[in-house]
């Protein structure tokens, strides 16, 4: 890969683009979409520090991170610390109008983000664009912290389309708008949270297991599953990843959540590569080539 005019291309002059987990699950959440050179975050939560760390595992650093997105405020998706890093940094925070007024008595750094005009807001259903060549499209999904959005994602250069991403973290069950917004992608960044049984099994109190089994909690690996496989049945391209994110740790295992999926990868896409998302590390870049023009929906 080398730099020209300011992106990254690969070899053969194609656009470098890509994506990336550096944390999944209840301990913190953050990935990494990349193109031309240019990064954004989806989701904060680990300590800035941590941050930095897994950032640098990928070959990358602050200067390559043009934006933070926020999907929700619940705790493991933002942290104060990376807050305070943006305000030093200069980098601008996306996030809708109703998670400002949920952390505006959390977090003393949003209130400077504020005062140095760097935080925008985003809008259910219409497109922004946090990063020089990245669209995105925010749908609001079932998460008991609302609101909570999954996101289409765009990656383009100039007007040519690199990669389309899909997107959806936290959610508690599917809708038809989230299925349609996730097809003909080229990578499909999925939440497979808790094996049922293992979860009624935990040991955990009754009200959490409710919680998280409801339609408002997390997916589990057999939801999960069902989403893909809708999102496969209505795609005109199939993506070349399937990345299952926030596994518990408790009530899951990378073996059960994959073993869910398989059948639905060979009956559709059995090219499809497939990548559990590590909790505590980043998962590596996955590269994402150029999308032919004219394929895929007309987003």
């Amino acid at each position: 890969m080398r730099e020209v005019g300011g992106g990254m291309m690969e070899a053969d002059g194609s656009v470098y683009a890509g994506f990336a987990t550096l944390g999944s699950g209840s301990c913190g959440n953050a990935a990494y979409v990349e193109v031309a050179g240019r990064g954004v975050l989806l989701d904060c939560g680990l300590k800035a520090e941590d941050l930095t760390t897994r950032l640098r595992c990928l070959g990358r650093n602050w200067k390559f991170i043009q934006s933070v997105v926020l999907t929700h405020v619940h705790s493991d998706h933002w942290h104060e610390s990376v807050l305070a890093e943006l305000l030093v940094r200069r980098v601008p925070l996306w996030l809708h109008r109703h998670h400002i007024g949920a952390l505006r008595s959390r977090s003393e750094s949003l209130w400077l983000l504020e005062k140095n005009q760097l935080v925008r807001e985003y809008q259910d259903g219409r497109w922004f664009m946090p990063s020089v060549g990245c669209r995105m499209l925010p749908i609001e999904v079932l998460h008991d912290s609302r609101p909570t959005f999954a996101f289409r994602v765009t990656l383009m250069r100039q007007h040519e389309v690199v990669a389309w991403l899909g997107y959806a973290a936290d959610l508690g069950s599917v809708s038809s708008r989230l299925v349609e917004a996730l097809t003909d992608v080229d990578l499909l960044a999925v939440e497979f949270n808790h094996d049922v049984q293992l979860q009624r099994n935990s040991g955990r109190p009754e009200f959490l297991i409710r919680r998280v089994l409801s339609d408002r909690g997390h997916l589990s690996n057999r939801q999960a599953a069902a989403l893909v496989e809708q999102v496969l049945e209505r795609s005109r391209r199939l993506p070349r990843y399937l990345v299952q994110l926030h596994l518990s740790e408790d009530c899951n295992d990378p073996e059960l959540a994959r073993q869910s999926v398989r059948p639905v990868i060979e009956r559709y896409c059995p090219s499809l590569r497939l990548i559990t998302a590590p909790r505590h590390e980043p998962s590596g870049i996955l590269p994402l080539t150029i999308a032919s023009s004219g394929t895929g929906a007309a987003w």
